[in-house]
């Protein structure tokens, strides 16, 4: 994950941290977010060494900076930020002259910045390493307990020993006075018992101190560690670079689920104690110890209980289409050798569908066969699974008319499997449940798009529990929720999300500015610009991936974005920009400075030809032909200024071997030289030459008519021309110069023929 979109994931706390780092190297916050791939893409540390090269990175920045300007006033959205240009004018009044010294800013706060990462990754460690530790703390009380127990259990054995010695003694002085020696062994063994009482009770006071601690680690290991994980298995199944891992979580589990059972062993252990000594007012202290660990075990069972691999088919995770097979994965995260049991699991579509789905309509899906159970497998490493394969779902047809129609789309209904496990322990029987996250049952393959749409708002949107009614009425999510869930469709697919600038375009296609929200039928109901996502990520899925990775595509910016970028550049620079219009398509805009005034023109996107030649050949080889027949490639330099040669090399697909004696040839992508339509200078100036040529026109007749006059006065030898032949034609058919050499008195006229070309 790139550095500033990990810190953009980062709490609150550090973040502010971030801020002031920025503010006491008085660097603006701005730039760093304008420019953060390619700030994080140099090595300011050796760029600080070389002034030429630290001037050209000041250059670089600050034209990035006026870019991002000008796209914002492009888009008539200046006031919604900083004040870039003073922030520019700042800049330069800071740096112009001593441009080194913002490379050796930006190498300190970037320095800084990993050490926040580093600290707030070691906030997290140190968080689980507490809960560690809490474990651990936890499992010596309670062995602290068990030897006390034990203890205890052996005096009440010598307790036992010594009175019956004493009994038998005053037994055999048949009614005679107790000895003082006897007398003072009573007093001995009676303080021994109250010694024992006192042992019970502190013994007591321990394991309720114990469970106090152990309280709070069910509550660590439940509340925040499970559904933490749940929160990022969820992430994940959408695109996130998460770890979904459940190594550490299930080791929490079962630390807390014996030291649990420890603890009610301990506790069912005491009343055996009480049976040989008198009752006292520990009973109810021990019992409401047994009733708080019964009750914190019970609760870590009923949550041991995951999904561990979610539903997935051939499409994507969460998606399922009727008649097509697919797989889910159960793992119950407490097992030891001291629970003696094989639980079974068993699978229920949309277990509370005739409370819900009926009601609105809803399709009903039903396993086929019916009665999906398996009982689990043991396993060291991994503990109790099942794992199902080859499950299928067929709709289920109403026996009679639905009284309701459905009031949502086929993918916007929301369904759910529900994992049941019967759970049999000494002394204990429950159920035990799990739900899949969300997921969207298909019919057909054209309904992918809108099904991915349906599951990433509602993992944006919902909270962990499925939300079958959740698109009666769709709530909003914000644009940094959107914005991290977009970038994770292109981080998951190449690798290479989305950067600050790629998404800023975006937000303009997303985002309500009344309110800075995004709704439901912005992002796909009704506006649809989730399928053009959708269809930008299947080209470069299928035709673009190295190029997209690598960097090389822009891909996300307005056209009138690219005339803004192009314009000032050099004539051949050209950017590589997906379509707004044709739906997963590319472009590429260049700029032509061969008329003097500068012009950015783009040509007709690519799509379906993609699959015959690759993109980086299409740029090598494509041509422009103008009307006198010459071709010539008009991209030379990849924005901002990298050769095209040097940027896509690598990529050019290698010339066959000729073994068959011919030429080979290319297959050509050419357009015609595009005529831009003239500004009002070039109209005015253009009807001015149109009148000049209608005058030269005119004169020219005058001149041929004139021309017959000068015959009369000619050498006698052009008096014996033929007099069929046709003046007019010889000069047609002739070029100036050869109409001079038959016609030296009119190289002396000063007529308007001197310095034109006679093409007829």
């Amino acid at each position: 994950m790139a550095q500033w979109q990990e810190l953009k994931n980062i709490d609150s706390e550090h973040q502010n941290q971030v801020i002031q780092v920025y503010v006491h190297q008085q660097f603006p916050l701005e730039f760093r977010s304008i420019a953060s791939a390619w700030i994080e893409a140099q090595d300011w540390k050796s760029v600080a060494e070389d002034e030429g090269r630290s001037r050209a990175r000041y250059d670089e920045l600050l034209d990035m900076v006026e870019e991002h300007y000008s796209r914002l006033v492009q888009q008539n959205n200046i006031l919604g930020g900083p004040n870039y240009l003073q922030l520019v004018n700042d800049a330069r009044a800071r740096f112009q002259e001593n441009p080194v010294h913002m490379a050796r800013i930006l190498s300190r706060c970037l320095s800084e910045e990993r050490k926040i990462i580093t600290s707030t990754r070691a906030n997290l460690q140190e968080c689980q390493i507490e809960l560690d530790d809490s474990i651990i703390e936890l499992q010596k009380k309670i062995q602290m307990a068990d030897l006390k127990i034990k203890s205890i259990d052996e005096q009440f054995g010598k307790h036992d020993s010594f009175l019956k010695e004493w009994q038998d003694e005053v037994e055999q002085l048949n009614g005679s006075p107790v000895s003082l020696q006897l007398h003072m062994r009573k007093i001995d063994i009676d303080r021994m018992l109250e010694a024992l009482n006192q042992a019970r009770l502190h013994v007591c006071n321990l394991i309720g101190n114990t469970l106090k601690l152990a309280e709070q680690v069910v509550s660590r290991v439940v509340d925040e560690e499970l559904r933490s994980w749940k929160l990022r298995q969820q992430q994940a199944c959408i695109g996130a670079p998460i770890d979904t891992s459940l190594h550490k979580l299930q080791n929490w589990f079962m630390a807390a689920a014996l030291a649990l059972d420890k603890q009610l062993q301990q506790l069912r252990k005491l009343p055996e104690l009480d049976l040989q000594f008198p009752p006292s007012d520990l009973l109810s202290l021990r019992t409401q110890c047994e009733k708080t660990a019964h009750c914190l075990f019970i609760k870590l069972l009923k949550n041991a209980l995951v999904v561990e691999k979610q539903p997935n088919s051939a499409q994507r995770p969460l998606i399922l289409k009727t008649n097509v097979r697919f797989s889910v994965k159960t793992r119950f995260l407490v097992n030891h050798s001291s629970f003696n049991w094989m639980p079974k699991v068993t699978l229920i579509f949309d277990k509370d569908f005739d409370e819900i789905g009926a009601v609105n309509g809803f399709r009903k899906f039903n396993f086929n066969p019916k009665g999906v159970s398996k009982m689990m497998d043991a396993n060291e490493k991994t503990g109790l699974v099942a794992q199902f394969e080859r499950l299928v779902l067929v709709e289920e047809k109403y026996k009679s008319k639905r009284q309701t129609e459905s009031l949502l789309a086929v993918t916007e209904e929301l369904h759910s499997i529900t994992c049941v496990m019967e759970l049999k322990l000494p002394g204990l029987r429950m159920e035990v449940e799990t739900s899949t996250l969300p997921l969207v049952v298909i019919s057909s393959t054209a309904q992918g798009h809108g099904a991915w749409a349906s599951i990433l708002w509602s993992a944006m949107a919902a909270d962990l529990q499925p939300k079958n009614l959740l698109f009666l009425t769709p709530p909003t999510v914000t644009w940094p929720q959107l914005s991290e869930v977009l970038s994770w469709q292109f981080q998951a697919m190449s690798e290479r999300g989305l950067d600050e600038q790629q998404l800023a375009m975006l937000k303009d296609k997303f985002v309500d500015e009344t309110d800075g929200l995004v709704s439901w039928n912005k992002f796909y109901k009704c506006d649809a610009t989730w399928v053009w996502i959708e269809g930008i990520l299947s080209l470069i899925k299928n035709h673009l991936l190295s190029i997209w990775r690598d960097g090389h595509i822009m891909g996300f910016i307005s056209r009138d974005s690219a005339i803004v970028l192009l314009k000032d550049k050099p004539h051949g620079t050209f950017l590589l920009r997906f379509s707004e219009t044709k739906e997963g398509a590319i472009t590429f805009s260049w700029v032509d400075h061969s008329t003097g005034t500068a012009r950015v023109h783009a040509v007709e996107p690519y799509k379906k030809e993609l699959s015959i030649s690759n993109l980086a050949d299409i740029l090598r080889h494509y041509r422009l032909t103008d009307p006198s027949s010459r071709s010539v490639n008009p991209l030379l330099y990849l924005y901002p200024d990298t050769p095209r040669d040097e940027a896509f090399g690598t990529y050019y697909t290698k010339p066959a071997e000729n073994t068959d004696g011919y030429v080979l040839r290319n297959s050509g992508h050419w357009s015609v030289h595009p005529t831009p339509p003239p500004s009002p200078e070039e109209n005015r100036s253009m009807e001015s030459s149109l009148n000049n040529m209608e005058s030269s026109l005119n004169n020219m007749d005058s001149g041929m008519n004139n021309m017959d006059t000068s015959l009369s006065n000619m050498d006698p030898s052009i008096n014996t021309m033929d007099p069929n032949i046709n003046i007019n034609s010889i000069i047609r058919n002739k070029d100036f110069d050869t109409t001079m050499e038959l016609f030296p008195e009119l190289s002396d006229m000063g007529g308007p023929l001197h310095g034109f070309q006679l093409n007829y």
